[in-house]
């Protein structure tokens, strides 16, 4: 005998739904399961209620507070919790701008859960920082309203979630941004670098995903950590660069940080550069910041030779060609300042940046 139909909900009638543009972020802990296996089932229970809560406070801090309500919880974004991950969706009519958001939200995210308690504990003891991988894709989901906002089905979802996945296999930043989701915002930000194309192997995909993983940021993450986060983030990051948890995005984060907040790089700042090159000669902070650093304390040859190797490591960072035609300009070099601020151009830096000197005679 058959099972008789049930009607379908009259909060969500057949035929309400509609195809909407969703930005997706998943953000996980790395190494859960094996926290779950080492810890009680309490200690557990209060390791993922301390991810639980810095993402909520995070969060809400980011888009009410740092963007002052430019976006609509429910119409333009949303949030939600599945055991020891959070997923951000985000859809407004500037989807570029949706894919950056969502990229500069893992990053506070990864420096929030640096600083927070459970982490801190770790350092001080000598042990490693528990680390969270995020992947960030787009895709067209079927949107079917739901109070303020919207429930979300669709395959770029569950895309979205193995990247995230697929992230704890990088090297830098752990932040997977999918091939669709790259190509939005590539030649719009000038802030973070890439790492090459690559296709991971992914399970339960039928069609290759290929991603990139965030490689290095300029960001400054001074406004958009909520403000407990910021002082636990500075605290805790200095203390890891000099600890078993010394991972070149910290160095990143902070080093940008303190050259905002200083208006200058400092004594400690270019021993933190140099220490860094030394492990990771191609690393772009270390190196922009190194020639920053040269450059104030009118050692304008070692700056010229920072950013010569910057430009080789990172041809596709606008500033550093910027700041190298800058240089050329400042020590009568016409010739290669003329080249290094078209190149600047090429990668994204507005003409009003900086003029291009007038050719030589031939």
């Amino acid at each position: 005998m058959s099972p008789t139909p049930q009607p379908h909900s009259p909060r969500e009638p057949i035929g309400t739904g509609q195809p909407l543009e969703t930005a997706i972020l998943f953000i996980d802990l790395v190494n859960s399961s094996d926290f779950a296996t080492v810890l009680g089932l309490r200690e557990y229970a209060a390791y993922v209620d301390a991810f639980e809560e810095l993402c909520q406070r995070q969060c809400e801090h980011f888009f009410k507070t740092y963007h002052e309500g430019e976006y609509q919880p429910g119409k333009n974004y949303s949030w939600e919790f599945s055991g020891d991950e959070l997923v951000v969706f985000m859809h407004t009519d500037r989807p570029a701008n949706d894919v950056y958001q969502l990229v500069c939200l893992a990053i506070t995210l990864k420096c929030g859960w640096l600083g927070a308690a459970p982490n801190a504990e770790r350092i001080a003891s000598g042990v490693p920082a528990a680390d969270l991988g995020a992947g960030v894709h787009i895709g067209t989901v079927w949107a079917t309203p739901r109070g303020n906002g919207y429930r979300l089905r669709g395959a770029a979802i569950s895309t979205g979630k193995r990247i995230e996945t697929a992230s704890r296999g990088g090297d830098r930043f752990r932040i997977y941004v999918s091939d669709p989701a790259f190509k939005r915002i590539s030649r719009k930000t000038k802030n973070l670098l890439f790492s090459p194309r690559h296709v991971p192997s992914m399970r339960g995909i039928v069609l290759p995903v290929a991603v990139r993983e965030v490689h290095d940021s300029f960001m400054d993450l001074s406004q958009r950590l909520a403000p407990e986060h910021a002082v636990s983030f500075r605290d805790v990051a200095t203390r890891a660069l000099h600890s078993a948890t010394f991972d070149a995005w910290i160095h990143s984060c902070l080093q940008v940080w303190d050259e905002r907040a200083n208006g200058r790089v400092t004594d400690e700042c270019m021993e933190m550069c140099k220490t860094l090159l030394t492990v990771d000669p191609t690393n772009a902070v270390a190196l922009y910041h190194a020639a920053q650093g040269a450059r104030e304390r009118d050692d304008l040859e070692t700056a010229k030779l920072y950013l010569e190797e910057l430009t080789t490591c990172s041809p596709r960072f606008g500033d550093g060609w910027l700041e190298l035609g800058r240089l050329c300009k400042q020590t009568g070099s016409l010739a290669e300042a003329r080249k290094a601020i078209i190149q600047a151009r090429r990668h994204g830096v507005s003409v009003e940046e900086e003029s291009v000197p007038e050719a030589g005679p031939l």
